[in-house]
């Protein structure tokens, strides 16, 4: 997936007639902006080609503390912000099944990186009344890993099982602006393996997340969407780990087609909470082009 930060969420919408200059499917219904199983969001919901590509720019708001590699073995703290250049391609052979994969490299001090990569498989069917299961690994994964570090830590990926379902017409007809927007949502619950644990500076096991949310898309293409995670054992949620997430945009489908969006996941916390550590400013700008191939 090219952009992370995004999630799933709950409901199953009544498709309302499309007007003429409307993107829909085969069946007449409106393509969905952004109807997500994982947690971060599938980049190609709704794409039914077998290959399909993306190239991204992201960017924070505000500059934090990174982390610069200056050795094999060393690193050095440096205020800037965090610019990323990210390749994402996704090969689904049948139906919704995937497997995609998303090369990021750094704008500033790229020399001194090796590549890194995220990576997600799975069935992830973007209709309503639909099951998903998806891995997911977003973790510390390096095409070239020095040292003793490993190519990818499968066992700290995310296992994310979860059902779309739509809203009852009567209720759904009250909340939809114009014909052929939409409303989608989503609860389901992850699974992590291993995880690390900032309290114990050790890996621990068998994390667990329940998640749930809604999307909503206008006129087709632009979209804002929400999701709610819930911790059933509250010291498995670390600081990085927010209570909600959020993101909003303009979509694009086709091929060479653009979006734009503003996303925002670690560290949010819900009123009344302490640690929070995502502001605002603190989340995320991205300009995605879908490559024309």
């Amino acid at each position: 997936m090219l952009i992370t930060a995004f999630a799933a969420g709950v409901a199953t919408p009544v498709f309302a007639a499309p007007a003429d200059n409307e993107t829909v499917t085969a069946q007449g219904e409106p393509i969905q902006a952004g109807v997500f199983t994982s947690r971060w969001g599938r980049l190609f919901s709704g794409n039914k080609d077998k290959f399909s590509g993306a190239l991204s720019f992201s960017s924070g708001l505000k500059e934090q503390w990174l982390t610069i590699p200056n050795g094999s073995e060393s690193a050095q703290q440096k205020k800037k912000i965090n610019q990323l250049l990210n390749l994402s391609l996704q090969y689904s052979p049948y139906s919704f099944w995937f497997a995609n994969v998303t090369l990021r490299a750094p704008i500033t001090d790229f020399d001194k990186y090796t590549t890194d990569f995220r990576y997600s498989f799975g069935y992830d069917d973007w209709h309503p009344n639909t099951f998903s299961l998806v891995y997911s690994n977003y973790g510390d994964n390096h095409l070239f890993p020095s040292g003793n570090s490993r190519f990818t830590y499968f066992e700290q990926g995310a296992f994310t099982f979860a059902y779309k379902f739509s809203l009852p017409k009567s209720l759904e007809k009250h909340l939809l602006i114009n014909k052929g927007d939409a409303l989608t949502c989503q609860v389901g619950v992850s699974w992590v393996p291993r995880y690390y644990s900032l309290a114990d500076n050790d890996l621990r096991s068998n994390k667990q997340v329940g998640l749930g949310g809604c999307g909503y898309t206008f006129k087709q293409h632009f979209f804002i969407r929400a999701t709610a995670f819930w911790y059933p054992h509250s010291d498995q949620q670390q600081p990085w780990n927010g209570d909600y997430s959020y993101s909003f945009g303009y979509a694009g489908y086709t091929p060479g087609s653009f979006s734009v969006q503003y996303s925002n996941y670690s560290g949010t916390r819900f009123p009344g909470r302490s640690s929070a550590t995502a502001k605002f400013r603190e989340g995320t700008i991205s300009l995605i082009w879908f490559l024309p191939f």
